[in-house]
């Protein structure tokens, strides 16, 4: 997302719609692997660490894959959820 875009609430909005009344009990998501707003994002969430330093076929910087019970932690305030077997 754009920086002009960031942290007004736009994607924890997305993220949620998304997610809501999804019938499935996780969700996966990649993001590049480093400090970022969007793992700020995902970590408020509920969505934890799977696998890091991943590299995709053809190149490109390292990903992590985060993982996350459904539903989300909505507010944010909760502390996220344990992760339980994938």
């Amino acid at each position: 997302m754009r920086p002009e875009y960031q942290r007004r609430g736009i994607g924890r909005a997305m993220l949620l719609r998304l997610t809501e009344g999804a019938e499935q009990r996780t969700a996966l998501l990649s993001t590049q692997d480093l400090p970022s707003p969007a793992r700020h994002l995902y970590r408020s969430l509920g969505f934890t660490d799977l696998l890091t330093n991943f590299c995709f076929p053809g190149g490109g910087p390292p990903y992590a894959v985060m993982g996350a019970e459904l539903p989300l932690a909505a507010s944010g305030l909760l502390p996220p959820p344990k992760p339980s077997r994938w």
